[in-house]
């Protein structure tokens, strides 16, 4: 066994996951569930659906808020919209909604006393902080779109809505009532009241920011951008246009007489108004786009948040910069919070420890998180460099490590010290690793897939022919003996002129609608199955006796026989797992209500359904006594189901 091999099995999380002797290494902790759900933090059990016991992740945080009084931080996430101190960052509520719509967008009243919520169903709602804690609706408007920026006037009076729809709608809060209706020519990304509360800019993808009179809903003036809008033919002929620009964040001075404008993707202008005269003052082209834009309070400065907290400082008299100087920064930090760094997004692949003692994810933000299962408390984080984490691979012994796709047609298994990189001549879209983590495989846009010795990095075989578009998911057997793959739609490639490879999914592109079996040891094709559309999840039962693929419907085959044992009723799905005992399967789906079921095999029926993620389920696994079921999702979060009343 190479030096490589012995670190992936024996470098990670060895404080923590191997055992003290023999005999609990082999004897999977029995933990009673009703126990967890006592012991774990408050914010990791509140408002959780039935059933489930503890929630890890908080859902990545798409908008946050800061109280006009400077004392909470409101961050509306997949899960809800979280409430902290501003001080601490120390969890004080979450806002969730019974109609399970996910948040878009969140604001503060002037007061301090209301919350504003829209949501990617097109709706709005209000709540009181901490007085009742109950949401109440603005029934008679509902955006079409979802909503993307939500703000109170000066007074509290009303409420302005922006929404993909292309409009933003101005509400009185008190008789909830629709005021005026304002139209883009594209989805608006931004509303904003004027400091004396008497005019609404509301900017978006058309580039434009435009000034309306609050009183009359008459339009005053309007602010452009460079259009960004391109098009593009591929090489089937087929020709589309791409918008790259539009308008991301705007900010008024504290007088009301500049408006400070940004854009977005690739435009990357910050411009300053004179709104009296529609005068463009200055303008200055970053190497990014901003995140946001704020004055400072005397009016003299306006500062441009980037990612990783850089900020750049403005004079407005002239647009030069300047160097950060501590008051400058005490007014840059205060307006360019971001959320608490535990909202991050952990529902991308999950595993339980063979000792089940720990659970072991993997998150869409490329981190492998290490939780003890009976307190819920993370013990370790591996963060990857570099490209992005496709799956996470366990070995026997409860090791982790990640299998990176890299931006230069490569891919990278890591652990905390080692990295080993497999060049390719193509885009990587699927990867997977054996249980005993010799050999990874890895599946291509260009149909084919690679079979590559771990230890050595060599490339040992390529298996091709069967395939007829790129490969999407690859699963081997426990024992390494064989490997299934499937294909996924075809779609088209073109560089423009901008440097920027534009895609295309056409509607009558092939569609590879098969599941391959191949022999590892001598690369042979063994058999084919075809369904009714593209096959989305594979799984091995544990001893490897049983094979589940599925393309909407569920077919379990033996693979002694290639021959259907049942076929489960199901659809959308996009994940599967086999209990410990294989007696049993648990199937993630996506759609408006995504749920988590769980079948018994001998009967075909289902026995339990499972709903709580907002968003479709990425991966399950069960606990080695098969008393919880851990799910993750595309919401960023992974629940713990008690089904020790299923099993």
């Amino acid at each position: 066994m190479s030096k490589y091999i012995l670190s992936i099995l024996t470098l990670l999380f060895a404080y923590s996951i191997v055992l003290a002797d023999e005999k609990e290494q082999t004897e999977p902790i029995k933990i009673d569930p009703k126990v967890l759900a006592n012991v774990y933090p408050k914010e990791t059990t509140v408002a959780l659906p039935p059933d489930a016991i503890a929630r890890f992740g908080r859902g990545s945080g798409s908008q946050v808020a800061v109280s006009p009084d400077g004392s909470l931080t409101a961050v509306a996430s997949s899960v809800g919209v979280w409430l902290y101190s501003a001080y601490t960052d120390e969890f004080l509520a979450l806002l969730t909604s019974e109609r399970e719509p996910i948040p878009s967008a969140v604001t503060f009243s002037p007061d301090s006393t209301q919350v504003a919520i829209g949501y990617r169903d097109g709706s709005v709602t209000v709540w009181n902080v901490f007085i009742e804690n109950v949401e109440a609706d603005l029934p008679i408007f509902l955006h079409s779109g979802a909503v993307t920026s939500v703000k109170f006037s000066p007074d509290g009076k009303l409420l302005a809505v922006g929404s993909s729809d292309n409009t933003a709608t101005l509400w009185d809060v008190a008789n909830k009532a629709i005021r005026f209706t304002f139209g883009h020519d594209d989805a608006v990304r931004v509303v904003l009241f004027s400091p004396d509360g008497g005019r609404l800019a509301t900017a978006g993808m058309d580039a434009i920011t435009k000034l309306w009179d609050v009183e009359t809903g008459k339009q005053r003036r309007s602010f452009a951008h460079p259009d960004y809008h391109k098009s593009v033919t591929f090489p089937s002929g087929y020709t589309t246009s791409y918008n790259e620009g539009g308008i991301r964040c705007i900010a008024f001075s504290p007088d009301g007489k500049l408006l400070a404008t940004a854009g977005i993707n690739q435009d990357r202008d910050i411009k300053l108004w004179g709104i009296a005269q529609e005068e463009l003052r200055w303008s200055i082209t970053e190497e990014e786009s901003a995140k946001s834009l704020a004055f400072s309070p005397d009016g003299t400065l306006v500062a441009a948040y980037f990612s990783d907290d850089v900020v750049y400082v403005f004079r407005v008299e002239n647009g030069t910069p300047i160097v950060l100087t501590p008051d400058t920064k005490t007014w840059v930090r205060k307006n360019a919070r971001k959320p608490p760094a535990r909202h991050t997004s952990e529902g991308g692949h999950i595993e339980f420890s063979p000792d089940g003692k720990y659970l072991i994810s993997l998150g869409t933000d490329d981190a492998i998180r290490v939780r003890d299962i009976q307190t819920g408390v993370q013990v370790k984080t591996l963060t990857s460099t570099g490209g992005y984490t496709k799956t996470m691979a366990l070995s026997s012994q409860g090791d982790a490590f990640g299998v990176n796709i890299m931006p230069d047609k490569a891919v990278k298994l890591w652990d905390t010290e080692t990295a080993t990189r497999f060049p390719h001549e193509t885009r990587v879209m699927a990867a997977a690793v054996s249980d005993d983590a010799t050999l990874l495989a890895t599946g291509g846009k260009d149909k084919k897939i690679r079979l590559w010795n771990v230890g050595t990095g060599e490339l040992q075989q390529t298996l091709s022919g069967y395939h007829v578009g790129p490969i999407s998911a690859l699963s081997f057997s426990p024992d390494g003996t064989l490997l299934v793959s499937s294909g996924s739609r075809n779609w088209e490639e073109q560089e423009g002129q901008d440097g920027i490879t534009y895609t295309l999914f056409s509607p009558d592109s092939v569609e590879d609608r098969t599941a391959q079996v191949w022999d590892v040891a001598t690369g042979e094709n063994i058999a084919t199955f075809k369904h009714l559309g593209q096959v989305r999840a594979i799984a091995f039962s544990p001893e490897g006796t049983l094979l589940a693929t599925s393309a909407g419907r569920t077919d379990i085959r033996s693979t002694k026989t290639w021959q259907d044992i049942v076929t489960l009723s199901t659809v959308n799905v996009t994940c599967l797992a086999f209990s410990p005992d294989g007696t049993r399967i648990a199937v993630g789906m996506r759609g408006r209500q995504p749920t988590v079921q769980i079948w018994d095999i001998a009967t075909g029926k289902p026995i339990v359904t499972f709903t709580g993620h907002k968003r479709g389920i990425r991966s399950l696994a069960f606990s080695p006594d098969s008393s919880l079921l851990a799910s993750g999702g595309n919401d960023g979060v992974i629940y713990l189901w008690d089904i020790t009343s299923y099993r």
